[in-house]
């Protein structure tokens, strides 16, 4: 079993390794960067450096997130790359097992950030490769954005 963040997104519950989660702040303004990526909000203050900041609502659906008292910003720390995503909510901490059959084995072959589908009581639940969601342009540039 492994613990994971679950969030809304779009109306839609995805996961991620609670490992990768440096910390949950509250949504707040971020400054706009001119000629980001679609799906970079802006950049923030955080930890004395500047970190960019992910719409996935934009990244995923290509559209806005509503933006409510519940949005967060998860901040996903990897090796070189600290960025945060702005999420509609946090829904919990969960455990799953990563070695059970999942809803659909050929779905995650043919998105390359879908690592698991995590069946539910009530729900499925999308676990995500934050790595995965950016080609190398779109990770160079999250690079280039932390300050």
């Amino acid at each position: 079993m492994k613990k994971f963040i679950v969030f809304i997104c779009s109306q839609q519950q995805f996961a991620i390794p609670i490992e990768i989660i440096e910390k949950i702040l509250p949504l707040g303004k971020a400054t706009l960067i001119p000629e980001a990526s679609p799906y970079v909000s802006g950049v923030i203050q955080y930890a004395e450096t500047t970190m960019p900041i992910v719409d996935l609502s934009k990244r995923l659906f290509e559209n806005n997130m509503e933006i409510t008292e519940k949005s967060k910003i998860i901040v996903v720390s990897d090796n070189e790359l600290r960025f945060g995503i702005a999420v509609d909510s946090v829904v919990s901490v969960s455990e799953f097992d990563e070695e059970l059959p999942t809803v659909n084995g050929n779905v995650e072959n043919k998105v390359q950030y879908i690592e698991h589908l995590f069946k539910t009581d009530t729900d499925i639940i999308i676990h995500i490769d934050i790595n995965a969601l950016f080609h190398s342009d779109g990770r160079e540039e999250l690079v280039a954005l932390n300050g």
